[in-house]
């Protein structure tokens, strides 16, 4: 859930993946042996928040890292330098630095002209309707 917000309870980030992976109310509160109406309650507010081995059960089921279930927020840079993720979630996170890249001023002079191109497909076509192919 990065980039929606802090605003949202323990509860309310449980449901929020319990529906994005397609469970059900049942189905999450099956899996960690526990009710649904136990489940219910944790979601609404109603009980408070479980324990954090419960949490990390919820997470593992879940899919996600527990620090998305106890909101904690998240830091585009990583220490690792492989990792691409960080520098997709920042371009995915300011949509006005990857507009201004893919639109602005600077793009224009990125751009291929076409007309380089429209002669070498069409020497390319014209060469395989003669039957010049290249082996």
């Amino acid at each position: 859930m990065r980039g929606l917000g802090d605003h949202l309870s323990i509860g309310e980030r449980i449901a929020f993946y319990r529906k994005r992976r397609g469970y059900t109310q049942e189905v999450l509160a099956g899996l960690v042996g526990r009710s649904t109406d136990w489940l219910a309650k944790i979601e609404t507010g109603r009980r408070k928040p479980p324990r954090i081995d419960m949490l990390a059960e919820l997470a593992r089921i879940l899919r996600v890292p527990l620090g998305d279930l106890l909101g904690q927020t998240v830091l585009v840079e990583d220490e690792r330098q492989q990792d691409d993720v960080p520098a997709v979630r920042d371009a995915l996170m300011s949509p006005r630095r990857l507009s201004r890249l893919l639109f602005g001023p600077e793009a224009e002079v990125q751009l291929p002209t076409p007309a380089p191109v429209a002669v070498r497909v069409e020497q390319a076509w014209n060469d395989y309707q003669g039957g010049r192919l290249a082996h």
